[in-house]
């Protein structure tokens, strides 16, 4: 959103909840809650409370791009705003190694391993973040999607993204065996058929997905079909060792009712009306900061300790491990939320300092050129 225009609460709100999903998922999938298709039995108690938990927030990736592509689309490419995200993202790869080296948790030779530190200084190239790289990518296209998305008629770019969609989802939903071009949805491929859908949303709306009860109904069935779809998968497999692969499918990014289930949670909120309250204050002073939460809590060297870190010995009672998740995914969301906060109230000031200095002015004015250029 530009520095003039107010966020809008109903979608920073859904922002908000993409991420809590998404350290959901990533804390059932470090405490070993998903089980696996190759195991030669039905999962038990809190496997299965692993897949329906996974099944309702698998479309939290999905939607977090769809946000993206329906701001940005309408809006002029930015090299501030590419600067600012790349920026973010090497604070957090350079700073958290250390820091973990004076905790304990890890060692000064593993922080200075030179391979790794090559990896902290270009997080984006080399893969630090998966959905970074994928997210940047799909930034440095983003003036060629707006350009075509201006360009093509409602026609045309429906049929664009129809065939965009026969090659990355409709194929592979219904393959009981994996295509050598498909990445699961953890690509920017993917992240391009997302946001020119939802840069089709902006500019011509849909009745289908036009209203709260039926973006919610959506969103419902369609996760309970992934959790469905997942759970009879896996006990076939578990009983004849077929379908291995498929059993996975359903929780792939570019399975098709992973992304029906996210369109639906995006239309119920773009249905729902916050008022302006404090409620809606403290979204829009939250919202920028989830980033944060992901870029600490997937940094190489936390990803796999974080959830026992916080959690300790991990349940295995239906009850206690849920209360388990619970904690630690608030506690985690709260502290990531302050640390970002603080680190981009101190950027703001070494901006400010910067912008002054003579080289910090020349930066500036080239940066302004850019992004002129880019409008015209």
């Amino acid at each position: 959103m530009g520095s003039g225009e107010k966020r809008q609460a109903n979608y920073e709100l859904l922002r908000i909840l993409a991420m809590l999903m998404v350290v959901a998922m990533h804390f059932l999938s470090h405490t070993g809650a998903l089980p696996g298709a190759g195991a030669g039995r039905f999962p038990g108690e809190r496997e299965i409370l692993g897949v329906l938990l996974e099944s309702f927030c698998i479309v939290a990736v999905n939607v977090y791009v769809l946000l993206s592509g329906f701001f940005l689309s309408e809006k002029a490419f930015s090299f501030r705003r590419l600067g600012r995200l790349w920026l973010q993202i090497l604070f957090y790869t350079l700073l958290i190694p250390p820091v973990l080296a004076l905790l304990g948790r890890l060692s000064w030779r593993e922080a200075l391993d030179p391979y790794h530190l090559w990896n902290c200084l270009f997080p984006v190239e080399s893969g630090h973040y998966w959905f970074a790289t994928a997210y940047v990518v799909m930034l440095l296209f983003s003036p060629a999607l707006n350009a075509a998305v201006r360009a093509l008629s409602r026609r045309q770019l429906k049929a664009v993204i129809l065939c965009l969609l026969a090659f990355f989802c409709f194929g592979k939903s219904l393959s009981v065996l994996p295509f050598g071009t498909d990445r699961y949805g953890y690509d920017f491929g993917w992240f391009c058929c997302l946001y020119l859908i939802a840069a089709y949303l902006r500019k011509y709306g849909s009745t289908f997905l036009y209203g709260k009860k039926r973006g919610g109904a959506l969103y419902l069935i369609s996760c309970a079909g992934v959790a469905a779809l997942s759970l009879l998968c896996l006990y076939l497999c578990g009983r004849t060792g077929a379908l291995e692969y498929y059993a996975s499918v359903p929780f792939h990014y570019n399975f098709l009712l992973c992304l029906t289930g996210a369109l639906g949670l995006f239309a119920f909120f773009s249905g729902l009306r916050i008022p302006e309250n404090g409620l809606a204050q403290a979204v829009r002073r939250i919202s920028p900061a989830v980033f944060g939460v992901y870029l600490i809590h997937e940094h190489a060297d936390v990803s796999a300790g974080w959830a026992l870190w916080i959690a300790g010995e991990v349940s295995e009672h239906f009850g206690g491990y849920l209360i388990q998740l619970t904690e630690s995914v608030l506690l985690l969301f709260v502290l990531g939320v302050c640390v970002d906060l603080v680190r981009a109230r101190l950027f703001d000031v070494l901006g400010r300092l910067f912008a002054r200095t003579r080289p910090g002015a020349r930066l500036d004015r080239l940066i302004g050129e850019l992004d002129r250029l880019m409008k015209e």
